[in-house]
C-alpha cells in the first residue's frame, strides 16, 4: 500500500517514516506539509490511505478530510493529532475520517490502526473512543436562564470557522468583514455559550448541536 503522511511539523513526518520504512505491506511513502499538498498528492498517486494531522496551515485537517471523503479517490484517512477532545473527534468522524490516533500512539498500535483501516475497518484507539462516548454521555448543564440565546447567522458562520481552527483575520477575510467585528463576534459566543476560551466554543458547539 502507498501511505502519504500529512502534518505541518517535518520532525514528525520524519519519525512516522521511519517507523513504516521496512513493513513488508507498505511500498510507498509520501509526504506533505499542507491540506493543498496532501491533496494535490492524492490527485496524481494512487494513495491507500492518509496519516492526517488536524493543525495544518490553510486548509485543516476537517477540510482535507471531507475534500478526499467527496472524491472519487479510494483513499483511508486516520487522524494523527494531538486533539482528544470529544469535538474534535466529533468533528473529523463528520467528515468521514476511517480512524482516529492521538499522537502518543505506540508503533504497534499505528500498525494495527493501518492494518484495519486498510482492510476495511474503523479504528478508533481506546481513548478517543472513551472520550467520544463520555462527551456524548455528559451534556452540558443550560444557563440558569434555562435557555441558550439564539445565535445570529453571522455567529454560526464564524462558530463554524473557530471549530475549523481559522485566525481572527483569516475569519474576516472569509467573511469579508474587519478582524475587530470578527473579535466582537466571538466575544458574543462566548457570552452566548457561556464558554471562557476558544476549547469552550468547541464543546458547547457540539453538545448543543449548533453545528452539523
Amino acid at each position: 500500500m502507498n501511505i502519504l503522511i500529512v502534518d505541518d511539523h517535518k520532525i514528525v513526518i520524519d519519525g512516522l517514516q521511519t517507523l513504516l520504512k521496512g513493513e513488508h505491506n507498505i511500498s510507498g511513502i509520501y509526504e506533505a506539509l499542507t491540506g493543498e499538498q496532501a491533496l494535490d498528492i492524492i490527485g496524481r498517486e494512487e494513495i491507500t490511505l492518509v496519516l492526517l494531522d488536524i493543525n495544518l496551515p490553510g486548509l485543516n485537517g476537517f477540510e482535507v478530510c471531507r475534500k478526499i471523503k467527496s472524491s472519487d479517490r479510494a483513499a483511508k484517512v486516520i487522524a494523527l493529532t494531538m486533539h482528544s477532545n470529544a469535538g474534535y473527534i466529533s468533528r473529523m468522524v463528520k467528515a468521514g475520517v476511517d480512524g482516529y490516533l492521538l499522537k502518543n500512539t505506540c508503533k504497534e498500535e499505528l500498525m494495527l490502526a493501518i492494518q484495519k483501516v486498510a482492510a476495511g475497518e474503523q479504528y478508533f484507539s481506546r481513548e478517543v473512543a472513551n472520550n467520544l462516548i463520555s462527551g456524548m454521555q455528559q451534556p452540558r448543564q443550560p444557563r440558569s436562564d434555562g435557555y441558550i440565546q439564539k445565535l445570529t447567522r453571522r455567529e454560526k458562520e464564524v462558530l463554524h470557522l473557530i471549530i475549523e481552527e481559522h485566525t481572527t483575520e483569516e475569519i474576516a477575510e472569509k467573511l469579508y468583514i474587519a478582524p475587530a467585528t470578527a473579535i466582537s463576534h466571538r466575544k458574543s459566543l462566548l457570552r452566548k455559550l457561556d464558554a471562557k476560551n476558544t476549547a469552550g466554543l468547541v464543546k458547547a458547539a457540539f453538545e448543543f448541536r449548533l453545528v452539523d
